[in-house]
Formats: structure tokens, sequence, C-alpha cells
């Protein structure tokens, strides 16, 4: 068994008899060598890095043990005696058992085999600015024409100069494969590998015009420019793809010598693309010129000029934005880029131009076939399309006020759109690692057959090679390359969804993108004054004051505050109050310049943006909450931040609160309820969840603040000489109900006991005294202040209201209901409900109400009293010149209707009717209707007006931050209400009389229940 069959590693059998006949053809055994294995072993397919080699030695035939030389020195200073030069044979062989088509080459052109083993290789990556200028060079050398004319000129002419063109093309490229493949960090140096093929193409197209010129105008009469568009303009090749270009004439040319550049342009396609001798290089694509296949194939200056000017589409534009001359008359390729590339940057505020290059960018992946979709690197979701598209639309965008984002290379516009605030900068990095690595995948699958190609192989064992090839270290399995990819996709396809649909790129380049850039640009600010009047900001001139504060300067913040500001413009001339909102957003952004997140999710969150927005514009009461909590804004990126929170574990949290903080928990306690409370009324202000739900979530909240509040207090106050007592504290009106709105006072009533053997005098004096403090304690510390909402406990309804005590024993009470208990008190007990204290005492508290307020016989007496106290309370407490209608709470069909219709019903038939022992207006006005006390339609008309009364203090109270009495007559008042009701915009008179006429209906019920009509 020979030498090398005997190892066993990736070197197939096959592999080992290529070898043994490679020691026979050099006569010499190098493949024995067990670091030639070694080198062969790491290859990406060593049969075929075996195979290559030996079919390349047998095209070199005498001259094959040259090579030998070349690989095995005793001169190198870090070499010993017939020592292989490892360096250079892991080159060859690299792309040995790579490129099947640099073989082929080699194996045509056994003479180029030198350009892999030179002992000092051209390196054209490490200095591809350089390269460009050698290319070029080489190129036309190739052709007999001299680099430094204007206008070269080939000396060989015919096929041999294609040949020759098309064969020191592929000797750049091999020395360009050899030099990519050994890279230790390929997807570093990625970015310098497609300059250097860029400007391989850039100096094929100069030579094989220098060839078409030779032969069809060798006076040089025509002053012709070539243009590269796409990939080749950018400088970002690939290996093998069309290379889009545009021909441009001086426009000056005749139309003798138009028809002459025609064909100029014509033969110079034909030299880099028809079939020949040697293969063709690639595909000259002209169908980006204007009109494309159907338009003038070559085109003066003065006629590309119209064309942008009046009728090229919006996506030329974008085509346009990678322009870049690179063959021809050096002065007309210069012209086009100066006179056509300012158009990109203006192209943005173009009608439907965003949603025009979203539509194509949906149609490229709408049309890949389905099997190919997963396998796509290049056009397939999270693939190189998407990175490329979402930087060019940022750059049109945002390019026509800052110039340091105009390249058209994707690379480096990613860098500038990070540096400058556009996308954060661990997305640009994530975007450029994605598009380094699948850059690095493409070229990999190209290079094997230089063929154009994007596809990841479905076939295991070329899956296997191609991951040998991309991973130079490590694990280099098929399974890691698509882990690799697949990470990366998702990754690119979640930051280009973001970044595409960003609502703030419609916004920048319409009226509100003008109004911010006026103090940039110098523009007239009577005119941007003027649009913001427009749109409804009442203080134009304060508007532009904030703009400016906002925007001026370069710091992060105001980079990014200037790319969202336009949408939020806009979104705040859709509320009811932009210049309050706009005030708002910069006191807001004060507050939260520094944090980072802040920026980037009102950059990159559409709905967090707009929510913010929407909130501002119509919410004070929500914006003040919000300012004095401003980190609560990252709820808006994601609205289930804004649902009810689970009252167990809110209440846990609570609990935490006191465990650690004890008699000083209150603070936190009230900071706790302040956040809760923005909670809701941010969902309230952006219709998330069910508005009827608001209530009860508020009653809910402030039933836990008050319970946890009176335990703080009471470790604070007891002290082991206090008696011991039970204390309790009862809900009363809408707070009982569960029905409280944000404009809802805290009403209550506070009820204790002693606790144990009976006190004397003096002791009852020591509690009633210290119970008092307890009541008051927790009065003072729930207040609101500046850094939280409080909770205003009022007990005014209370027996004896303000005269009488504040806390009353159990069986003072009881006392007192049985001697001095009037109509009233009963039916303020139907919302009498025990939210805090002893479980004891509470249920005592309980069975002695009820018997009040569900009595077993109501004395006509009494509810003639019932209804004598509703007519004089419509008389005497309805506000002089108050319009009846409107009167959210004692206006005809209106709270108090709807809640004392339903309490006579309670107070007549609750006793046998259980569903009726509810505090809840509506859940009583249900029971009756269930158990026939009304018919059903009465019970929802009741309900409906109920509902909408409510619903209208909240949203007023939500507007202005401060509590309504009745349906707003101001304009924009109503409107705002309207428009937190989920009206649409300018729906405030369709409110008022939605409102009118379900009041009016209730009226005619009520009067028909209550009063007996």
């Amino acid at each position: 068994m020979s030498r090398i069959t005997s190892r066993t590693s990736v070197v197939s059998e096959s592999a080992a008899r290529f070898l043994d006949e490679i020691n026979e053809l050099l006569g010499q055994p190098l493949a024995t060598d067990s670091r030639f294995i070694d080198l062969l072993e790491a290859t990406p397919d060593p049969h075929q890095a075996a195979l290559g080699l030996l079919r390349v030695l047998e095209a070199a035939g005498e001259s094959a043990p040259a090579f030998l030389e070349a690989v095995r020195s005793s001169t190198g200073p870090d070499l010993a005696e017939d020592e292989l030069d490892r360096a250079l044979l892991r080159r060859v062989l690299a792309v040995m058992g790579t490129s099947e088509a640099m073989v082929d080459h080699l194996v045509r052109h056994p003479e180029s085999l030198p350009q892999l083993v030179e002992k000092s290789p051209f390196l054209m990556i490490s200095t591809p600015a350089a390269s460009a200028v050698s290319l070029r060079n080489d190129l036309l050398a190739s052709v007999g024409a001299d680099p430094e004319d204007p206008a070269p000129t080939a000396n060989h002419l015919g096929e041999e100069a294609i040949k020759d063109l098309r064969r020191t093309y592929r000797d750049s490229q091999l020395r360009l494969v050899a030099d990519d493949l050994v890279a230790e960090a390929p997807e570093e140096i990625v970015d310098h590998v497609m300059a250097v093929l860029s400007d391989l193409a850039a100096a094929a197209m100069d030579a094989a015009l220098a060839i078409a010129r030779a032969e069809l105008d060798p006076e040089g009469s025509v002053r012709i420019a070539v243009i590269a568009l796409g990939k080749t303009g950018a400088r970002e090749l690939n290996y093998v793809s069309d290379v889009d270009v545009v021909f441009v004439l001086d426009s000056a040319t005749s139309d003798e010598q138009r028809d002459l550049a025609t064909e100029l342009a014509q033969r110079m396609r034909s030299i880099l693309s028809d079939a020949g001798a040697e293969p063709a290089l690639w595909e000259v694509d002209t169908a980006l010129r204007p009109e494309g296949k159907a338009g003038a194939l070559v085109r003066t200056m003065s006629e590309f000029t119209r064309y942008y000017a009046d009728i090229a589409k919006n996506w030329e534009f974008q085509a346009l934005l990678k322009a870049r001359p690179v063959a021809g008359d050096v002065g007309v390729g210069e012209e086009f880029v100066e006179t056509l590339l300012p158009l990109v940057w203006e192209a943005a505020s173009r009608q439907g131009f965003i949603d025009g290059i979203r539509s194509m960018r949906r149609r490229v992946v709408d049309l890949i076939p389905a099997a190919e979709a997963p396998r796509q690197i290049k056009l397939g979701r999270g693939g190189l399309r998407d990175v490329e598209f979402s930087a060019q639309l940022l750059q049109l965008v945002h390019g026509s006020t800052d110039e340091d984002i105009r390249t058209p290379n994707t690379l480096m516009a990613l860098e500038e759109l990070g540096e400058h605030g556009y996308i954060g900068k661990e997305d640009a990095f994530v975007f450029s690692s994605a598009y380094r690595f699948m850059r690095v995948v493409e070229h990999r699958v190209q290079i094997p057959r230089m063929l154009r190609n994007a596809l990841i192989p479905d076939d295991d064992e070329k899956l296997r090679i191609l991951a040998r090839s991309v991973f130079t270290s490590g694990s280099r399995t098929g399974a890691r390359l698509e882990d690799t990819r697949k990470d990366y996709a998702k990754q690119v396809t979640r930051l280009h969804d973001q970044i595409f649909y960003r609502p703030i790129l419609d916004a920048a380049v319409g009226v509100h993108g003008a109004v911010v850039d006026a103090h940039n640009r110098g523009s007239s600010m009577q005119a941007a004054a003027d649009r913001l009047r427009a749109f409804g900001y009442r203080d134009p001139q304060g508007a532009l004051a904030h703009i400016k504060a906002l925007t001026s300067g370069m710091s992060r913040t105001a980079l990014v505050i200037k790319q969202v500001l336009p949408a939020l413009l806009d979104w705040f001339s859709d509320g009811v109050s932009p210049d309050a909102a706009l005030l708002a957003f910069r006191r807001l952004t004060d507050s939260l310049s520094s944090s980072g997140w802040f920026l980037k999710m009102l950059r990159d969150s559409g709905l967090a943006a707009k929510s913010v927005a929407e909130v501002l514009s119509l919410s004070g009461y929500a914006s003040e909450l919000l300012l004095r909590q401003p980190a609560a804004v990252a709820w808006l990126d994601n609205f289930d931040n804004l649902t009810s929170r689970d009252p167990k574990a809110l209440e846990a949290e609570v609990g935490g609160l006191l465990k650690r903080h004890g008699a000083s928990a209150i603070t936190p306690i009230r900071e706790t309820y302040s956040r809760e409370l923005l909670r809701i009324a941010l969902r309230d202000v952006l219709g998330v969840g069910d508005r009827a739900e608001i209530p009860g979530d508020l009653a809910a909240l402030m039933d836990l603040t008050v319970s946890s509040a009176l335990q703080a207090v009471r470790i604070d106050l007891d002290q082991p000489d206090t008696p011991s007592y039970e204390f309790a504290v009862i809900a009363m009106g809408r707070w009982g109900g569960s029905e409280i709105g944000y404009f809802s006072d805290a009403d209550v009533t506070f009820v204790y006991r002693s606790v144990g053997e009976e006190l004397g005098a003096e002791e009852k004096a020591k509690l009633s005294k210290h119970v008092n403090k307890v009541a008051l304690g927790m009065g003072s510390r729930l207040k609101a202040s500046e850094a939280a909402q409080g909770v205003d406990l009022d007990a005014d309804l209370r027996p004896e209201g303000k005269n009488g005590p504040l806390v009353r024993t159990l069986s003072s009470y009881r006392a007192y209901y049985a001697k001095w208990s009037q109509p009233w008190e009963a039916q303020a007990l139907l919302r009498a409900r025990p939210v805090a204290g002893d479980s004891g005492l509470i249920e005592d508290f309980t069975e002695l109400i009820d018997g009040l307020r569900y009595p077993v016989d109501m004395p006509t007496k009494s509810l003639t009293q019932v209804r004598t106290l509703k007519a004089r309370m419509e008389d005497e407490r309805l506000p002089r010149n108050a319009d009846k209608r409107r009167h959210l709470k004692l206006g005809r069909g209106s709270l108090s209707d709807v809640e004392w219709t339903v309490q006579l019903l309670q107070l007549q038939h609750a006793h046998r009717i259980a569903g009726l022992r509810t505090t809840s207006t509506l859940s009583a006005l249900g029971a009756a209707a269930e158990e026939g006390l009304m018919p059903t339609d009465d019970a929802e008309e009741l309900a409906a007006a109920w509902q909408l009364a409510t619903d209208v203090r909240s949203a007023v109270m939500l507007y202005r931050g401060r509590t309504a009495q009745s349906l707003p007559e101001e304009h924009f008042e109503l409107e705002a209400t309207a428009r937190l009701l989920g009206y649409a915009a300018g729906g405030g008179h369709e409110l008022e009389d939605d409102y009118l006429r379900a009041t009016r209906h209730a009226r005619n019920i009520m009067e028909h229940h209550f009063y007996g009509f």
C-alpha cells in the first residue's frame, strides 16, 4: 500500500491515485510528504484538489517540474533544505480544491501557473485602490493600448485581442481567487475583494472599448463614457454577475457620431459577453438605461438630463444612486454624475416614491420560486437585498439633508447610517456582519464554476464542501453554515421590516420634513410657520422654537429627533392639541435624552412613536402622568405592556413593599398607584382592550392602594400600649360601585371596634383618638405629591356628614341607623363596599347595613322621600345656567337619572332578588331586566346612556386633566372627547348627537320607572 493510501483521512482512494500519478509525473515524491497531505486535507474538496493539480501539471507538460521547484526551497531564510513552501502550496491547493473554473483556465493556459506560485504573490486585496490602477494598466496593455491616452486605442484587433483580454482578466481573477481563499478571515476582507472585482470589471470595459475604438473609431471622434450602475458602480461586485451600465455621449454629438457610438457600445458589449475561443466574462446589461430595452442604447448628456428631470420613474433614481464612471471619456463621465446624482437626493419627495421602493422589494420576493426561496442568500427574506434595500431607503430619504450618508457602497453606507443615528450602531453592526458573511457565501457558491448563482446547495455533500470553503477554523460543517446563515437571515429580516416600514420615512419627505429642515437649510421660516398653521398649530412660531431646540446641533439625540420629528409633527396635527403635544414631547425628550433606548424606540418602532404622539396630542392627563414617570414610555413599544396587571402579582408587589419598607411604604405604594394609573390611562387613550373594564380596574387599583396604606399607617401608629382594635375602610359612592373614573374622589367611611376585654372610659377615649389618627394619617399620606399621583379620601358621606365623627364604632353605627337613619342614607349604603381592614369587622358591618339597604318592605313614605329628594336635587344642585340636556351627572337622562332609577328598584326588591344585591349600577340594571322589573329594551337604553355619560366624563378628564360637569360645547374639547371615545376625526358633532339622543331616551324611561309617569 502506498504512503498516501495508508492515510485514514478525507483523502479518498481516488484522490490518492491522483497523487500517485502526480509523483510519477514530477519524478519526485512530492505527494508523499505528510505536510503536503495535511494541506490537501484542509482544502474544501481534497479529491477535487488532487484531480485539479494533476490536470494542471499534465497540461504544463515539460514545465511541470518547475512547479516543484517553486514550492520547494533551500534558500528561504525560514525554510530548511528541501522543505515545502507551505504558504505557496496552500495557495495552489486552495484554488485546485475549490474552483474547477480556475483549473480549466490553467489547463487552457498552463503558462499562467506561475501566477499562483510566484514567491511574492500579487496580493490585490491588501491594496485595492492601487490595484485599480494596476488592473487597468494590465488589461489595456493586454490589447496594446496606452493607459495614459485619454482615449486608449488597442493595437491588437479581432479575436486575438479578445482572447488576450479575456485571458488577462482570468489571470487577474485567478490571483484574486487565490488571495481570497487563503485569507484567514474572509469576512474581514470581502469588501476589498468586491472592490477589486469591480475595478477589474471596469478595467475590462476600458480595454474592450479600446478594441472597439481601434476597430470603429481610431481617430477618437466620439466622446463616449461608460457609467456603471448597481454593484459595479458601488464597487461591490461579486465574482459572477451581470454588469449594469449606461452609455452617455457628449451633448455636442452629431447624428453620425451617435450611430458610430451605438456601434462602439454594441462592439464593447460583444467583446465582453459573446461566446468565443475564451469564455465570456459576464453579461453587459443595459436594461437600466432610460426606457429600458426599448430605449436608445446611447444618449447624449442633455438627453439624460431631460429624461431624469421629466420622465424617469421613481425606481430609476434608486438605480442612479450607484452610478460611477468606469470607462471612456473622463470628462463626459464626470459631467454625468455631477449633473444627475443631485437628482437622486430630491427623488424621495416624489409622490409614491417610498411605497414604490417597498413594492419593488415585495415583488422581488414574490417572484422567487417557492422551491428556491429557503436557499436564496441574495433575493430571499433576510438576504443581501434586504440589507441593501434597507440602507438605500434610509439614504434616499435622509440624504437630501445629510451629505455624509451619500455613498453608493452598502458597507460604507451602513457605517455612516450608524454613526449618524439613522440606525443603531448595534443594528449597523448586525447588518454589516450579515452582509459580509452572506457575500463570502455567495462568492464561495460562484467560485467553483464561475457561474452566477446565489443558492445554497440542497445536496449534503455539496453543502459540506461549501462550508469548508467558507470557514477557515473551528467546525466546518454544513450544519454550522446553515445555522449561521439562518441566524443572520432572522436578524436581517427583523431589522429590515423594522426599518423598511418605518412610518417616519414617509413623513420625512413630506410637508413636515421640510418644516423640520427649514432652520437647517436656511429656508423661509415664514413658509414653515404657514405650513404648521395650516396643519392646526395655533402658535407656529412657538412650535418652530421647539423644533429648533429639539434638532439643533450634531448630538446623537438631535440627529435621531430630526428623523422622527416630521412624523411626530404629522401625528400631532392629527390630534386636537398639536402645540401642547409638541411642548410635552420636548419636555419628555429633555427627561430621556440620555437614554439610548428611548431614541432607538422612537426611530425604530412605528407603534411606539405613533402612540407617543397620540397620547401627547389627545390627553393632557396621561401626558402629565407620563412626564412624572418618563421611563414608562417604553411600554408603548408593545401594547401587551398596557394590559391589566394580574391582581395577584400586583398584590404581591405591594406586599413586598410593605415587608421591605414597613411604615415608610406609603411613598413607594403611592408611586406604584401612580404607575398603574398611568398604565390604565394609556390603555384608555390608545383604545387597548375593553373601555368598559376601566372603571373596575381603577377601583381595584384604589382598593389595593388604600388597603396597603392602612397596613403601613397601622405599622407606624399602633404601639404596644394601644388597645386592641379592628378597623375597616368602607368605599362609598362610585368607588363602592367600582365605577370610578380618573375624576373620582374616594368616598369613604371608617368603622372600628375594640377587641378583647371591655374598655373603660379612658381607654375608649384613647382608642377613639388613635383610630382618628389612623384615618387622618391615611388621608394625608395618600395625597398626591410632585412625584406621584395620590388618592383623595373623602368621608363626607359618613353619618351626619362633616358634623359627625370621622370614625365610628360598629355599635355607634348600629345605634345611629336604628334611631336616625333616613331613606337617602339607606340609598347611599347601596354602594357601600368594604375594601380594607379586618375581616370579622367587615363581615359584621356588612350584616348590619344589609338590613338597611335591602329592606323587607319600603314604606310609601320612604318612596315619596326618595322621589322628592331626586326632584329637589335636579332643581337645586344643578348649576345656574347649566344646560339640563348636557350635564353629565345631574342632567336629564344622565348618570343620576339612571342610578336613582336602579337604586329605587334595589330598595324595593333587593331583599327578595339576590341579583340586585350589588354595588354595581350596570349589574343591578341587568338583574332588574332579567327579573322582569323593567323591559330589557329599557334596561339597555338606560345602560347605554349611563355608559356614554361615564365615558364622556373620563374622556374629558383625559383630555384636559380636570373634571367635566357637562358634555363639552367648545369645538376642540368636544372633538378630543370624541376621538378618545373612538370616533373618527371630525366626530365631535356625531358624539354630541349620540349623547343627546341616548340621554333623551333614558330620561323618558327614567320618568316612567322612577316617577311613575
